[in-house]
């Protein structure tokens, strides 16, 4: 009866780590994928933002204003630059403690 109860114990010990690793792996991972589709969001913005400008104008005026309007959009791009390294870390962190399909999957996002 005493080795039952020990087992017994031993399962549900094992099986209390098992959840507790899930829990975190699935904060990670939901932080990760949130934090990686807001930053898609931003640059995908960021892409037609940039492919929408006019063309350089050659009025004084006008060219004053662009200059400008290019110091707001390189500013946003700074302010993101932290975000992407972040962002990185945080892949490396998942691929470094993934099982190996899942360490391509997590690739293949940090690329796209």
């Amino acid at each position: 009866l005493r080795t039952l109860k020990q087992r017994w114990d031993s399962v549900t010990a094992r099986a209390n780590d098992k959840k507790i690793k899930l829990e975190i792996a699935l904060k990670e991972a939901t932080e990760f994928h949130e934090s990686l589709q807001a930053f898609v969001d931003w640059l995908t913005n960021a892409e037609k933002i940039l492919s929408n400008l006019k063309p350089v104008s050659r009025v004084l005026d006008t060219i004053q204003e662009q200059i400008e309007d290019h110091k707001i959009f390189q500013k946003d791009v700074s302010a993101h630059r932290e975000i992407m390294l972040n962002l990185d870390k945080k892949g490396t962190h998942l691929k470094y403690f993934s099982q190996k399909q899942d360490v391509i999957l997590i690739k293949n996002l940090l690329i796209s």
